[in-house]
Order: structure tokens, then sequence, then C-alpha cells
């Protein structure tokens, strides 16, 4: 079972973060904000709400380490978080890509990948670069069928139906319902 959580809003813009229910234990995938900072208020307007995110989880998965699906990665400390090498480098090496405090925290614990990987059996991740390099989805087995969590392979369908990154055009192959970071439901995107 896929259940979204409202983690934040930026400009009064909804950021979800998703939970797995899987046989080992909820899995969450990104994690939102927790607080924020006096340069992300005044450029971003962003109200964290803590309060949704799941505690008890197995795994974190970032899609990415924008500061808005990585800012509760505080919280789990010592649990692995998985993520795509490119993406971390990147959020280590380029001073505005995120918060690097939010990154780099005491009791991070970072499973990095090199492509494509099964994070536990029926979760996988799939690289989707365009938002960023190091962009992943990830795809989730059910009992009805393959689901995708996209992260911000695309703010919106329309967007994602342009194809017109790698990642889109990957996400749009697959033909399966995906979950956007920035949209309530899950949708199957069609091509523009």
């Amino acid at each position: 079972m896929i259940e979204p959580h409202l983690a934040a809003t930026v400009k009064g813009c909804p950021v979800y973060v998703h939970s797995v229910d899987h046989e080992r234990g909820l899995v969450l995938v990104d994690t939102g904000m927790i607080d924020s900072t006096p340069k992300l208020d005044a450029e971003w307007e962003p109200v964290p709400m803590p309060e949704n995110l799941p505690r008890e989880v197995v795994c974190v998965i970032n899609t990415h380490l924008h500061f808005d699906h990585c800012g509760g990665n505080r919280l789990y400390a010592g649990v692995p978080i998985h993520v795509q090498a490119r993406e971390l480098a990147d959020a280590r090496s380029d001073a505005d890509y995120t918060v690097r405090a939010w990154v780099d925290f005491d009791g991070a614990s970072y499973v990095e990948h090199d492509g494509e990987a099964e994070v536990l059996p029926g979760i996988r991740l799939l690289p989707t670069p365009g938002h960023t390099r190091g962009h992943q989805a990830v795809l989730v087995d059910t009992p009805d069928g393959l689901v995708v969590l996209g992260g911000d392979v695309g703010y919106t369908f329309r967007e994602l139906g342009s194809g017109a990154t790698e990642g889109q055009r990957r996400v749009l192959a697959l033909a399966a319902p995906t979950w956007l970071a920035h949209v309530e439901r899950p949708h199957v995107p069609r091509r523009n």
C-alpha cells in the first residue's frame, strides 16, 4: 500500500512524500521539510509539516536532494537513505543546490547507487535525470501491478507528458500509475 503524506507547502504548492507498506517495514520516499531557514523563508515561503511524517521506517529513498525533498532526512539518523551517487555528489559540491546541513548531518547513513538497483524485494530505483542529474524514481510492485513514485520527474502530469527529459521519457514508457511530489493523486501519464 502506498500512502501520500503532505509534508510541506512551498509558495502555496503542496509537497507530498510517500510511504510504502512493505513486508519488511515502512519505506519512506522523500522527507519533505521539518523546519526552514531565513533564506528559504524569504524566497520560497515554506510551511513545514513534520507532524505528517511517519517516524518508524526501515529506510528512506530520496528521489533527489533539493531542500523540500530532503529537509526531514535528519529525523532518520542511522536509517539507510538511498540516493544516486551523482545526486549526493552534486548536493555536496554546489553551494546553491540545497541546504547542505540537511544533507550532511550527524548520523546520516547514505547508501549510494549508480544506476538501477533493488532496495527491497519489489522496490526498485530507476534513474530519471532531468530535474536534477541524479534524480531517481521509485518503482513499486503491488498486487495491482507496477506503481511509480516519480518525485519531481515532472511538477505536473502535463509537464511529465511533454517527454522533454530522459527521465520523463523513461517514466512515460512504463505506462504505469505514477505519483508526483506536487500532485495529490496518481495518474497514468501519457505523452502530450
